[in-house]
């Protein structure tokens, strides 16, 4: 598995968590790869609160426009 964290193309930009409503702003990605087949396997999103505050990760899907 390669695991990289290329720039992701909103950062900066504000986002909702749908599941419990946190806003912030997006601060980065994490993105993991199949070796052999170059496949994404999984990338997780990490949100930097507005307001300051502890940034967490999150599924792309979990998170909208805000």
């Amino acid at each position: 598995m390669s695991v990289g964290n290329p720039p992701h193309p909103d950062v900066g930009k504000p986002v909702r968590h749908k599941r419990d409503g946190r806003t912030g702003t997006i601060s980065g990605q994490l993105v993991e790869r199949n070796l052999d087949t170059d496949r994404l396997v999984r990338r997780r999103i990490f949100v930097r609160p507005i307001g300051g505050g502890f940034e967490w990760e999150a599924d792309p899907a979990d998170l909208e426009p805000g």
